[in-house]
């Protein structure tokens, strides 16, 4: 089978890059497989065709605008699946949606404060665009990430694709129970934190939940919360001062070791007003974290309350939050029953499990075909 893939990025770093990465990979096997691309960063793991395509990446708008007329020219004829991730080319019979573009935009403008005129402007553009593929496009087989991005797929977009849900997978062997063991004391050391106190996480996009875990935070008489993001952090660094809890949170920044920040961990919090997924969450879950997860975020869909994951139902309630957090904080041994669950939960999405489930869809797109 000759296949396709059609990104803005290839990389490991997370999302769809690495989505593409992990199946690409898989694939090359026993079949060939052909990544087009404006930034490519191979690892040489594997016999992949890298072509290079031009783009204009002044910013988000620049990059959708310019990179899928050359991407479509470039891929030309003579794939048997061409898979597409959004709308990254007029041309393919599998698409993956990684966003819903139009609830990511409302949740922002309802929950976080508003958007930008730049966000706007990009949301307007991004939601036809979306619109257009996901409405029109015939002789395809849309992938939603999660049954969350399904309905929105059809809520906003009137999508009459067929549409299968398949997980984003999670790598089990670099994030596990074993290693964020093996990296724990050190990685305490290294952010000055005890054993004995309970740290909480928090890793992405700080416009997905930081303040309200701050102020949750603040209703709890001890525990640290860490931030890995690349936001920048001034805003929340005051929030956090003027909330009293300053010095009880911690910015880290990026880093391209995330697993390391796991493994300072007790526990995770992703109380985002909207996720396509999360990847972040079954990363967490896999190193055996219990995890605090908004019903907003596809990850939840992953998350039976109280038993691998607790839910927050009401996304605006940092008291709700902060109950949460205080259930992990009073019962050690029973958070800990909650992270080996979340471990389990997850041992079901390994990257192998979501190739065979993706390489279905194109066998199945094939016989549609050929009829």
């Amino acid at each position: 089978m000759r296949i396709a893939f059609v990104v803005h990025d290839y990389h490991r770093a997370g999302g769809h890059s690495r989505y593409v990465a992990e199946l690409a990979t898989r694939f090359s096997r026993e079949h060939e497989v052909h990544v087009f691309a404006n930034r490519i960063e191979p690892d040489g793991a594997a016999a992949i065709h890298f072509h290079t395509v031009p783009a204009w990446r002044a910013n988000a708008l620049t990059t959708v605008l310019s990179f899928a007329l050359p991407a479509t020219f470039q891929i030309g004829r003579g794939f048997d699946v061409v898979h597409s991730q959004g709308f990254c080319s007029l041309r393919g019979n599998v698409f993956t949606s990684h966003i819903c573009n139009r609830a990511w935009h409302i949740a922002l403008r309802t929950w976080e404060g508003g958007v930008t005129v730049r966000e706007s402007l990009f949301n307007a553009v991004a939601s036809m665009l979306e619109h257009a593929l996901y409405r029109f496009t015939r002789g395809s087989t849309v992938i939603a990430i999660s049954q969350r991005v399904s309905r929105d797929l059809i809520r906003f977009y009137h999508c009459r694709r067929p549409v299968q849900v398949i997980y984003h997978g999670v790598d089990l062997q670099l994030f596990s129970p074993e290693n964020r063991q093996r990296w724990r004391t050190g990685m305490r050391l290294k952010y000055a934190l005890s054993e004995a106190e309970m740290v909480f996480l928090f890793v992405g996009d700080m416009r997905k939940g930081a303040r309200r875990a701050i102020a949750a935070l603040a209703r709890l008489p001890e525990g640290h919360l860490l931030f890995v993001s690349r936001t920048p952090q001034d805003p929340y660094q005051r929030f956090a001062e003027d909330a009293g809890v300053g010095e009880r949170v911690r910015f880290l920044g990026t880093t391209n070791q995330v697993e390391h920040a796991y493994a300072a961990a007790d526990a995770f919090l992703h109380p985002t007003p909207y996720d396509a997924f999360g990847m972040v969450v079954s990363e967490a879950m896999a190193c055996g974290l219990p995890v605090v997860v908004s019903q907003e975020a596809g990850a939840s869909e992953l998350i039976q309350h109280g038993i691998n994951g607790m839910l927050l139902r009401d996304l605006t309630s940092e008291i709700e939050l902060a109950q949460h957090m205080r259930y992990l904080c009073e019962d050690r041994a029973r958070a800990s029953r909650i992270g080996e669950a979340a471990r389990k939960r997850v041992e079901t999405l390994s990257w192998n499990v979501i190739a065979e489930q993706t390489m279905q869809v194109y066998e199945e797109r094939l016989q549609e075909s050929a009829r």
